[in-house]
């Protein structure tokens, strides 16, 4: 899963780059989160983490 940010200038794009060479990426669902910059886990460390948590749980049955 990629979750880039969608204020994030350093980035841009750079989602696209990970999801179509690294072969894990393929038919998964990816996240733009809105108001995100470059330190997302930053900005939106909550979100970012409940992101994450609920991939865990979709892709390993907890």
């Amino acid at each position: 899963m990629t979750a880039f940010g969608d204020s994030d200038p350093v980035t841009a794009g750079g989602d696209r780059i990970f999801q179509k060479l690294i072969p894990g990426c393929q038919g998964i669902e990816h996240v733009t989160i809105k108001g995100g910059g470059h330190f997302i886990q930053e900005d939106k460390g909550e979100e970012l983490a409940e992101l994450l948590k609920q991939f865990i749980r979709d892709t390993h049955n907890l």
